[in-house]
Protein backbone atom coordinates (compact mmCIF):
# COMPACT_ATOMS: atom_id res chain seq x y z
CA UNK A 1 0.00 0.00 0.00
CA UNK A 2 1.13 3.50 -0.57
CA UNK A 3 0.12 6.26 1.16
CA UNK A 4 -0.83 9.35 -0.39
CA UNK A 5 -2.20 12.61 1.17
CA UNK A 6 -4.98 14.17 -1.40
CA UNK A 7 -5.99 17.87 -0.89
CA UNK A 8 -9.68 18.78 -2.30
CA UNK A 9 -9.22 22.43 -2.28
CA UNK A 10 -12.80 24.57 -1.88
CA UNK A 11 -13.38 27.91 -2.34
CA UNK A 12 -13.13 30.16 0.66
CA UNK A 13 -14.92 33.62 0.32
CA UNK A 14 -12.31 36.46 -0.24
CA UNK A 15 -12.57 39.64 1.86
CA UNK A 16 -13.01 42.75 -0.24
CA UNK A 17 -13.67 46.25 -0.80
CA UNK A 18 -16.48 47.07 -2.67
CA UNK A 19 -17.70 50.68 -4.46
CA UNK A 20 -19.86 52.31 -6.48
CA UNK A 21 -18.52 52.25 -10.17
CA UNK A 22 -19.37 56.08 -10.85
CA UNK A 23 -20.45 58.64 -8.74
CA UNK A 24 -21.02 62.46 -10.09
CA UNK A 25 -19.83 65.60 -8.76
CA UNK A 26 -21.65 68.49 -9.52
CA UNK A 27 -21.04 70.91 -6.77
CA UNK A 28 -17.29 70.19 -5.85
CA UNK A 29 -18.13 67.22 -3.27
CA UNK A 30 -18.45 63.41 -3.95
CA UNK A 31 -19.36 60.96 -1.54
CA UNK A 32 -17.60 56.65 -1.82
CA UNK A 33 -19.04 54.23 0.45
CA UNK A 34 -16.52 51.74 1.05
CA UNK A 35 -18.19 48.58 1.45
CA UNK A 36 -15.88 45.29 3.54
CA UNK A 37 -17.10 42.00 2.04
CA UNK A 38 -17.63 39.04 3.13
CA UNK A 39 -19.46 40.33 6.50
CA UNK A 40 -17.99 37.48 8.57
CA UNK A 41 -14.14 38.44 9.16
CA UNK A 42 -11.74 36.48 11.92
CA UNK A 43 -12.20 39.61 14.11
CA UNK A 44 -16.04 41.09 13.40
CA UNK A 45 -15.34 44.17 14.91
CA UNK A 46 -11.95 46.10 14.06
CA UNK A 47 -10.63 48.27 16.88
CA UNK A 48 -8.12 50.77 15.12
CA UNK A 49 -8.53 50.88 11.18
CA UNK A 50 -6.85 53.72 8.63
CA UNK A 51 -9.07 54.27 5.44
CA UNK A 52 -7.17 55.96 2.87
CA UNK A 53 -8.23 57.13 -0.94
CA UNK A 54 -5.66 56.27 -3.25
CA UNK A 55 -6.18 58.34 -6.51
CA UNK A 56 -5.72 57.40 -10.47
CA UNK A 57 -5.97 53.85 -12.55
CA UNK A 58 -3.59 52.10 -10.16
CA UNK A 59 -3.84 53.76 -7.06
CA UNK A 60 -0.81 55.02 -6.89
CA UNK A 61 -0.86 58.60 -5.54
CA UNK A 62 -2.28 58.96 -1.71
CA UNK A 63 -4.70 61.66 -1.65
CA UNK A 64 -5.71 61.77 2.27
CA UNK A 65 -6.16 59.43 5.29
CA UNK A 66 -8.15 58.92 8.15
CA UNK A 67 -6.81 56.69 11.49
CA UNK A 68 -10.34 55.51 12.46
CA UNK A 69 -10.52 53.44 16.32
CA UNK A 70 -13.58 52.32 17.45
CA UNK A 71 -12.54 50.59 21.05
CA UNK A 72 -15.43 53.06 22.29
CA UNK A 73 -17.90 52.89 19.95
CA UNK A 74 -17.90 49.06 19.64
CA UNK A 75 -20.43 48.90 22.12
CA UNK A 76 -23.06 50.66 20.00
CA UNK A 77 -22.21 50.22 16.67
CA UNK A 78 -23.05 46.94 15.73
CA UNK A 79 -21.71 47.24 11.91
CA UNK A 80 -18.22 48.91 11.52
CA UNK A 81 -17.38 47.26 7.92
CA UNK A 82 -18.73 49.95 5.79
CA UNK A 83 -16.84 53.43 5.74
CA UNK A 84 -18.17 56.61 3.82
CA UNK A 85 -15.74 58.68 2.68
CA UNK A 86 -16.55 62.26 1.35
CA UNK A 87 -14.05 64.58 -1.03
CA UNK A 88 -14.35 67.66 -1.43
CA UNK A 89 -13.27 71.13 -3.19
CA UNK A 90 -12.93 68.78 -6.46
CA UNK A 91 -12.68 70.36 -9.68
CA UNK A 92 -12.96 69.11 -13.47
CA UNK A 93 -9.29 67.87 -13.65
CA UNK A 94 -10.29 65.80 -10.58
CA UNK A 95 -12.14 63.54 -12.82
CA UNK A 96 -10.25 60.23 -12.05
CA UNK A 97 -10.52 57.08 -10.47
CA UNK A 98 -10.94 56.81 -6.84
CA UNK A 99 -9.72 53.38 -4.53
CA UNK A 100 -10.61 52.87 -1.20
CA UNK A 101 -7.70 51.59 0.86
CA UNK A 102 -8.87 49.96 4.06
CA UNK A 103 -5.77 48.41 6.79
CA UNK A 104 -7.28 46.94 9.68
CA UNK A 105 -4.36 47.20 12.44
CA UNK A 106 -5.95 46.14 15.76
CA UNK A 107 -6.85 42.99 16.29
CA UNK A 108 -4.77 40.76 14.45
CA UNK A 109 -4.00 39.40 11.83
CA UNK A 110 -3.59 42.74 10.01
CA UNK A 111 -5.59 42.76 7.09
CA UNK A 112 -4.56 45.84 3.78
CA UNK A 113 -7.91 45.40 1.25
CA UNK A 114 -7.94 48.24 -1.79
CA UNK A 115 -11.08 48.35 -3.18
CA UNK A 116 -12.34 47.73 -7.16
CA UNK A 117 -12.28 51.49 -7.61
CA UNK A 118 -14.80 54.76 -8.51
CA UNK A 119 -14.57 57.10 -11.15
CA UNK A 120 -15.67 60.18 -10.11
CA UNK A 121 -16.58 62.28 -12.92
CA UNK A 122 -16.67 66.10 -11.55
CA UNK A 123 -18.83 67.93 -13.99
CA UNK A 124 -17.74 71.94 -14.16
CA UNK A 125 -19.23 74.93 -15.07
CA UNK A 126 -18.59 74.58 -18.71
CA UNK A 127 -20.11 71.06 -18.91
CA UNK A 128 -23.19 72.36 -16.55
CA UNK A 129 -24.05 75.04 -18.78
CA UNK A 130 -23.54 72.74 -21.49
CA UNK A 131 -26.52 70.70 -20.26
CA UNK A 132 -28.43 73.98 -19.39
CA UNK A 133 -27.77 75.08 -22.64
CA UNK A 134 -29.56 71.55 -24.07
CA UNK A 135 -32.52 71.72 -21.83
CA UNK A 136 -32.96 75.67 -22.84
CA UNK A 137 -32.92 74.42 -26.42
CA UNK A 138 -35.48 71.49 -25.67
CA UNK A 139 -37.53 74.43 -23.85
CA UNK A 140 -37.53 77.10 -26.99
CA UNK A 141 -38.73 73.88 -29.82
CA UNK A 142 -41.34 72.49 -27.41
CA UNK A 143 -42.39 76.42 -27.11
CA UNK A 144 -42.24 76.91 -30.59
CA UNK A 145 -44.08 74.64 -31.81
CA UNK A 146 -47.21 75.21 -29.26
CA UNK A 147 -47.19 78.33 -31.04
CA UNK A 148 -47.31 77.28 -34.25
CA UNK A 149 -50.14 74.96 -33.79
CA UNK A 150 -51.72 77.54 -31.76
CA UNK A 151 -51.30 79.75 -34.64
CA UNK A 152 -53.13 76.66 -36.83
CA UNK A 153 -55.61 76.62 -34.76
CA UNK A 154 -56.30 80.45 -35.08
CA UNK A 155 -56.12 80.18 -38.71
CA UNK A 156 -58.37 77.63 -39.23
CA UNK A 157 -61.33 78.99 -37.11
CA UNK A 158 -60.80 82.76 -37.67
Amino acid sequence: FRNTLSLIPFPMPATKVTQPYRVVSTNGVAQIQCVIHPQSLKYPYPEEARVTVLKGLHGYQELCFSILNFTDQRKTRMDVKCFGVTLSGLNVTDTDMYRCEIQIFYPPPYLRLIGNGTLIHVLGEATALACLSTELKFLVRTLLLYFVFIMNLISIYF
